[in-house]
């Protein structure tokens, strides 16, 4: 006699009770839907999918050891090393498309895909010393097609990271500087607020929390001299952060004005324009202090759209690049200090200014304050 408790029946009450509530607060309408088999089953303990994702990794090292030794004339043939990295892509893919909710086999599949993906750039390195534009635009074109072909959250992710750091470094190669963050900023723009993120989310989330990450890391990398040891005269090095910069702030406007736009309000009124205004003074002071205006743009899009992982990272990030520039030795403390400053006595204005202009009603806050 089975003496467990039944979860998939505890399962089904909790969501009759949600339905109701639902019902009598007129946000629904009609009969509850029927529970699919994949929503009333148990989820695993997560520590038991950390153990098995292990499994899986440590599984695919070993095969890629044994790969390497088997096959190690692929060191001295770039096709032989791309052809296997092709074969396990190829396999992951496989696996993946099977529809097998195992942690263990889509770990495997994961590892399978990234030793794939080392091969291939390994090989493209080996023979090719000099043309290393072509390379990462290859390697560019052959993630984003990964991006668009494998059906796996994480796997989408981390091939738009790659994607991310090859169209970086191919920028690094022709002489354009610091304009990766730019483009990442309006693609981040573009793709969070556009339909097909609700309507396809499987496919476009991983790729926006992708742009997001890699839109604060390739900022982070301008401030790390050892990535730009060459060509210290040309314009893109002096000035391509700017143009970055120009983007990101535009991406930032663009973000304000459709947030004012969904919440009803005209762009002449009032509140629209204090809120444009701010944004402008916000710009500005991200062209004195690097990745500012980058962190409020996340900021922002989190905001909107209530990703708090999204909303932490944007805080995280701005600690670390506020913190970083008042580190920085080009520039004298006294200067810092003044902008910090600015920044923050601007910022305490804006708020009292609001909360006395625009005061939020007593039980409107402790309906906010209950539920959260």
């Amino acid at each position: 006699m089975n003496t467990y408790p039944d979860t998939s029946l505890a399962l089904s009450s909790k969501c009759a009770e949600l339905w109701q509530t639902l019902l009598q607060a007129n946000v629904v309408s009609g009969e509850m839907p029927a529970m699919s088999k994949t929503d009333s089953s148990e989820t695993p303990a997560w520590y038991i999918r950390v153990m098995l994702g292990f499994s899986g990794w440590l599984g695919a090292l070993f095969l890629m050891g044994f790969i390497g030794i088997g096959f190690s004339f692929f060191r001295e043939s770039m096709i032989a090393g791309i052809s296997i990295g092709i074969a396990l892509c190829t396999s992951a893919y496989v696996i993946f498309r099977s529809g097998s909710d195992n942690d263990f086999v889509l770990q495997l599949a994961l590892a399978l895909s990234v030793a794939g993906q080392g091969f291939v750039v390994f090989s493209l390195f080996q023979k090719s010393s000099q043309n290393h534009a072509a390379i990462f635009a290859a390697i560019l074109l052959f993630e984003v097609f990964l991006v668009l072909l494998v059906p796996s959250f994480i796997h989408r992710f981390l091939s738009t990271v790659s994607a991310v750091y090859a169209a970086y470094f191919l920028f690094q190669e022709l002489g354009m500087f610091g304009f990766t963050s730019g483009v990442v900023a309006i693609l981040l723009t573009l793709l969070w607020w556009s339909p097909r993120c609700l309507h396809q989310p499987e496919i476009w989330r991983p790729i926006g929390f992708a742009l997001a990450l890699t839109l604060l890391t390739t900022e982070g990398s301008r401030l790390l001299p050892l990535l730009m040891l060459q060509n210290g005269d040309a314009w893109w090095f002096k000035h391509g952060w700017r143009v970055a910069g120009t983007l990101v702030n535009l991406a930032l406007l663009s973000t304000t004005l459709l947030v004012l736009r969904r919440e009803g309000l005209r762009w002449t009124s009032f509140p629209a324009l204090l809120a444009i205004v701010g944004a402008l003074l916000l710009c500005s002071f991200g062209y004195v202090a690097p990745g500012l205006s980058h962190a409020l743009l996340l900021i922002l899009i989190a905001y909107s759209f209530g990703e708090k992982l999204l909303l932490g990272l944007g805080l995280l990030s701005l600690l670390s690049f506020l913190s970083h520039y008042y580190y920085q030795l080009q520039v004298s403390l006294l200067y810092k200090s003044i902008v910090l400053a600015s920044l923050a006595l601007f910022l305490l204005l804006v708020r009292w200014y609001l909360n006395h202009r625009f005061p939020i009603p007593a039980a409107h806050s402790a309906k906010e304050r209950d539920h959260a």
